[in-house]
């Protein structure tokens, strides 16, 4: 059993062997911060400009691009949230997306995850982002909240390898705090004891690297050291042979053997070596809490922010560096170059004259400027010369020229990056064209992009079991307005179910969004005008859904009256239809009755001729003739008979 004694030694050893190493990086990165900050001479040249009477003059170049490659990381900031992996519960996904999405925005969490990925990234090649419990305005559940940690208050495993750390073996950490700042975080049990010690200063000669406090503020201000180390404990695991689930047994032997008794060869017990995380606390070289994780993570609650990290190289200042790192050098020549150019010009006269004494009429013209200046000479004794400027050597001008395009192509970026199009382009570039242009210069960045959603990740995971280990379902209530799934408390769910991913935050990603169900509702999708004022980023949402619903009310009514005149109209024609095949049906029976009447007389008369003998039918015959030919008229006078 370790002693407070025993583990205070561990710390102090574990410090020894990591600011040893780390120590060359350390300077190199605040040397990296200082370039950042306008601070790019060394003391050594500043003290020799000083004897030349010189400025030590900066052109930072480098913040440009620093900014530009940060400023689009912001632009284009993507926002977290869970999605199932297929076949799991979406409904608890969606819980636990929703609490993910509330809680990175109660804690800032965007804006933290962006100042690591410029101070760690761009910067420094390191920063940490530290999960933590708050109990001050919850005291039952705690809120969880994250910070981020610079380079300088903390040290690693000179061995781990992973970005995960998950092969580190240690972190220390520390933090000056007042008083009642450190008794907050200190567990409750241990407040007195923490509350009898009295601040020490910082003077210990540790984390030397870490901002200096003025002498006024160390009065007060405590040394608060965390340490973290890696820890393997054999456990029992307990697994159902049918259904391959596992469970890490604590029970006590009774209980087991009831257990295996109840379904014989169905459970089995094995031992194995569990991976988590001791915390100790030390206050002013005190040993105040040692204990597990306690968010419940059973891992370290940080999360590296990397920029270039080659483990398998050995030296520590070369191994971990930012951006920055690459354009230290060729920013140095700038200053150098602009600086000579400019001490040139200054350290000669610029424009004026060369005469002897007597030389010229009125002395004071010689110092006229402008157009169309007399200088009157004195005859014999004329003896002036004009001093012309000197010019800046052209070779300097380039090599100053080549330095500016170096500072940029070095780390990977271009001017289109800047929205300007390269030498000898024209300035009416396509805007399809300049975005390619974009994303090729991006490809040179793209891991550290891919770094960085890396980083993301890993703190999507700790938060989710964070939430699923401290907030008790009457907080998940409160924030989601339902009560959670039976799944959302499965620690399988989280493993083997669902997965931290990225989606839709920005106002441009939201634009694009718009636009793209914008196009799907053109080409005839049966979008809703709702789901597209909602991805658009707008203000005045409310009064549009509101005159949407009015026009959809609108519409729904004259689409009714529109359905009524239909019907009515379809009635009459229906009607109408009616009415036609009714008279239809009257003239085809009186059509019938006439044809059997026309059969019935033609029939009587022929029965009536059958009857009659033949002289008498042909009298018939001719009276009928006689009768049917039109009467002749008389012939007129000295014509033709008619």
């Amino acid at each position: 059993m370790s002693s407070d004694k025993d583990r205070l030694q561990d710390f102090n050893e574990a410090y020894d062997i990591a600011q040893s190493y780390w120590a060359p990086y350390l300077v190199e990165a605040k040397n990296d911060l200082a370039v950042m900050l306008n601070d790019q001479w060394d003391a050594k040249t500043k003290k020799y400009l000083a004897k030349q009477r010189r400025a030590a003059l900066v052109f930072n170049k480098v913040r440009r691009v620093v900014k530009l490659i940060g400023g689009y990381q912001r632009k284009n900031r993507l926002s977290m949230k869970i999605m199932p992996i297929e076949g799991a519960d979406e409904n608890t996904a969606d819980q636990l997306s929703g609490i993910i999405q509330w809680q990175m925005s109660l804690m800032n969490g965007y804006n933290i995850m962006s100042d690591a990925f410029s101070a760690g990234t761009l910067h420094t090649g390191i920063n940490l982002v530290n999960l933590y419990m708050d109990y001050s305005q919850d005291p039952v559940n705690g809120d969880i909240k994250i910070k981020r940690v610079p380079y300088n208050k903390f040290l690693l495993d000179p061995a781990f390898t992973e970005r995960d750390l998950s092969d580190c073996g240690f972190i220390c950490r520390r933090e000056y705090l007042r008083k009642d700042a450190m008794l907050s975080i200190i567990p409750s049990d241990k407040r007195k004891e923490a509350a009898k010690i009295k601040a020490g200063g910082i003077q210990d000669l540790k984390y030397t690297s870490s901002p200096s406090l003025a002498a006024a503020a160390q009065k007060d201000l405590y040394r608060y050291d965390e340490f973290w180390r890696r820890k393997y404990d054999e456990v029992e695991i307990l697994i159902d042979t049918e259904n391959g689930k596992m469970v890490e047994w604590t029970g006590d032997d009774e209980r087991l053997l009831y257990i295996m008794q109840s379904a014989p060869g169905r459970f089995q017990l094995l031992k194995t070596m569990k991976k988590s995380v001791e915390q100790i606390v030390i206050v002013e070289d005190i040993v105040i809490h040692h204990g597990e994780e306690p968010a419940g993570l059973d891992d370290y609650p940080f999360v590296p922010v990397m920029g270039f990290y080659e483990p398998e190289f050995d030296n520590a200042e070369l191994k971990l560096q930012g951006i920055i790192r690459c354009m230290r050098d060729p920013q140095t020549e700038i200053n150098k170059r602009r600086s000579k150019m400019l001490d040139i010009i200054d350290s000669q006269i610029s424009s004026g004259w060369k005469a002897k004494e007597n030389s010229v009429v009125n002395p004071e013209s010689l110092y006229q400027s402008g157009q169309g200046t007399v200088v009157w000479m004195n005859g014999e004794l004329a003896d002036a010369d004009r001093l012309q400027a000197p010019d800046v050597p052209p070779g300097m001008m380039q090599l100053s020229e080549l330095f500016d395009r170096d500072i940029m192509e070095i780390p990977g970026a271009n001017s289109e990056l800047l929205g300007m199009p390269e030498a000898g382009d024209k300035i009416e570039v396509a805007g399809i064209l300049a975005k390619l242009r974009q994303g090729q210069g991006l490809t040179i960045l793209q891991d550290m992009f891919d770094n960085y959603r890396l980083s993301k990740t890993l703190l999507g995971r700790k938060l989710l079991i964070a939430i699923q280990k401290n907030y008790q379902p009457t907080k998940v209530m409160r924030i989601l307005s339902e009560q959670p799934t039976q799944e959302f408390y499965n620690q399988d769910f989280g493993k083997y179910d669902c997965a931290p991913v990225e989606g839709v935050l920005s106002e441009t990603q939201k634009q694009m969004s718009a636009a793209q169900l914008m196009a799907m509702k053109k080409e005839g999708a049966p979008i809703p005008w709702e789901l597209i004022i909602d991805a658009t980023p707008m203000e005045n949402k409310k009064k549009l859904r509101e005159a949407l619903q009015k026009a959809e009310q609108q519409a729904q009514k004259q689409a009714q009256k529109q359905e009524q005149m239909a019907d009515i109209q379809f009635a009459m024609a229906k009607a109408k239809v009616q009415e036609i095949n009714a008279e239809q049906q009257r003239e085809s029976t009186n059509a019938r009755e006439n044809v059997a009447d026309a059969e019935y007389k033609r029939a009587k008369t022929a029965a009536e001729v059958g009857k009659m003998g033949t002289d008498r039918f042909l009298e018939v015959m001719r009276f009928i003739r006689e009768i049917s030919q039109p009467a002749a008229q008389p012939p007129q006078q000295g014509g033709p008979p008619q």
